[in-house]
C-alpha cells in the first residue's frame, strides 16, 4: 500500500479512537491490514519518490495545522498517522544498501504475511475507497461531537 495511504488511514483511525498510544498501536496494526489487501506497489524508483514526498507533506501538514490542533486537541489523529507510518520507515535502509527481503522485521515486509499485488487501476480503486470510507467515518464522528 502506498505510505500516504498508512499515513491517512493511521490518522482517520487515530481520530476515531482519539487516544494518542492507542491511536499509534492502532495505526501500527493498520499497516499490517492494509499491506495483506492487493494493491500496486510502484516499478521504478520516481513512484517511491513521489508517494514519500506526499507523505512527508502529509505528516507535516497533519502536526503542524491549528485547525486539526484544535479539532485533535489528544493529537490521536497524528499519533494513528505516525503508528501507520513507521513501519515503512525500514524500508529507507534500501536507500543506501541493497537489503533482501528477510532480512525486514515488520511481517508484511519480510514474508511473513502476503503482500499481495494488483494492477494499478484496482489499486487505485481500492486505496481511494478505503480512504473516502474512512473519511466519511470521521466526518460522522465530528459531526457527532459538535451535537
Amino acid at each position: 500500500m502506498h505510505w500516504t495511504t498508512h499515513i491517512v488511514t493511521g490518522a482517520a483511525l487515530g481520530y476515531l479512537i482519539d487516544r494518542p498510544v492507542q491511536a499509534a498501536l492502532v495505526g501500527v496494526g493498520s499497516h499490517i491490514v492494509l499491506d495483506t489487501i492487493p494493491h500496486y506497489d510502484p516499478d521504478s524508483e520516481l513512484g517511491y519518490v513521489i508517494d514519500a514526498l506526499l507523505g512527508v507533506l502529509t505528516l507535516t501538514f497533519i502536526a503542524g495545522s491549528k485547525t486539526i490542533r484544535g479539532i485533535d486537541g489528544r493529537h490521536a489523529l497524528l499519533w494513528g498517522a505516525i503508528g501507520g507510518a513507521l513501519p515503512d520507515t525500514e524500508l529507507l535502509v534500501n536507500l543506501v544498501e541493497n537489503v533482501e527481503p528477510e532480512q525486514y522485521v515488520f511481517p508484511s515486509h519480510d514474508g511473513t504475511l502476503p503482500h499481495l499485488q494488483t494492477g494499478l487501476v484496482a489499486s487505485t480503486v481500492i486505496q481511494a475507497a478505503l480512504v473516502t470510507v474512512l473519511m466519511m467515518l470521521a466526518r460522522h464522528k465530528r459531526r457527532m461531537d459538535r451535537a
